[in-house]
């Protein structure tokens, strides 16, 4: 379905989960509540084994059922939805959360308003406290360590609810089906973790924004199913995805600015995870970086078509703008302050 000034436009909403089967009724429903109707529900099961699919089918016949034999992670769960959803846009959801009823009126309204707006996303807040921010956007810094602007703090402050542009989104993300297939999807050699800052990047290189919407809201339960996996899992993929995304989409002026910065601050890491007892940390930041060193050509590669094929601005036309200088409390707090714990230093 094409979007004409007569027709809404043909959003499919798409929800991935892995042994998420708690999660789903309140999700789905809160899905099937919104007040805008044009959409298609697609719900990949990630090979699960709690009965996921067979719940879905049972009590939501109306969402497709696209069942994987094995979890294939959080980009390669989605792709097999972006390659068969039919909508003009495409929303993901994580499955442990739900969304307000106007969520899709509000940004889908926004998304095809200009031509040069790729993505937007809605405030994404915590629960049961959803007053606390979850994520609102992150910002780049020089050492390549993100920063989580908003992150627990008070929803309703005003700095938070104005319309705002980030390098990267989080929660449910709006993204036009067209920019997509110019920019690609999110990397399948990401199995979890930074998918979206590495498709943001590339969605900014190709000259479309990235706009966060405050007026709507989706709930984030948080940590669903990511809370069963262990700390030297998650800095693992956290790090390797991280070097790999700046190897990709950097020019080779940043990456000389920032991989030197990066590299430090994970060998410092590194050595406080040793101090600290913590061996499994400290051996993932450093197969981490080897697991790059091995994949290096096949992530040339990738280089050599985002640069040459996607890349439509330089990093100087968006980049500065969208990064922040943080303290040096602050990239100790995301090491040691808990996965799950990222909570920025604004005064």
């Amino acid at each position: 379905m094409k979007n004409t000034s007569k027709t809404k436009p043909l959003v499919s909403v798409i929800v991935v989960g892995f042994n998420a089967k708690k999660y789903l009724e309140g999700c789905l429903r809160s899905i099937f509540a919104m007040s805008y109707k044009n959409i298609e529900i697609l719900f990949v099961d990630n090979g699960s084994s709690d009965g996921s699919s067979k719940f879905v089918k049972k009590h939501f016949p109306k969402v497709i059922v696209l069942k994987n034999k094995e979890n294939l992670g959080f980009a390669g769960g989605h792709e097999i939805a972006f390659k068969i959803g039919r909508g003009d846009a495409f929303l993901t959801i994580n499955a442990d959360s739900f969304v307000e009823k106007n969520l899709l009126d509000i940004l889908v309204k926004v998304l095809f308003k200009k031509k040069d707006i790729g993505m937007v996303y809605p405030k994404l807040v915590m629960y049961p406290n959803t007053r606390k921010i979850d994520a609102i956007g992150t910002l780049f810094s020089i050492t390549g360590i993100l920063y989580h602007y908003g992150r627990e703090k008070d929803a309703d402050l005003p700095q938070y609810n104005k319309q705002m542009e980030f390098y990267a989104g989080k929660g449910a993300l709006l993204m036009k089906k067209k920019v997509l297939e110019k920019i690609g999807y999110f990397d399948n050699d990401y199995f979890i973790y930074f998918e979206e800052t590495d498709l943001c990047h590339r969605m900014w290189l190709a000259g479309f924004r990235v706009v966060y919407i405050p007026y709507t809201k989706n709930i984030h339960i948080g940590a669903g199913v990511t809370r069963k996996m262990s700390d030297s899992f998650i800095t693992f993929h956290s790090e390797k995805n991280r070097i790999c995304t700046y190897l990709k989409n950097l020019s080779t002026a940043y990456l000389w600015r920032v991989l030197p910065l990066l590299f430090l601050m994970q060998q410092l890491a590194f050595v406080l995870f040793l101090l600290k007892g913590n061996f499994g940390r400290a051996l993932s930041m450093q197969k981490a970086i080897l697991w790059n060193i091995i994949h290096i050509g096949q992530t040339l590669k990738k280089r050599a078509i985002v640069q040459n094929k996607i890349r439509r601005i330089s990093d100087d036309d968006f980049l500065p703008k969208l990064t922040k200088n943080v303290k040096l409390s602050y990239y100790y707090h995301q090491f040691f302050g808990g996965m799950e714990s990222y909570k920025d230093e604004e005064d």
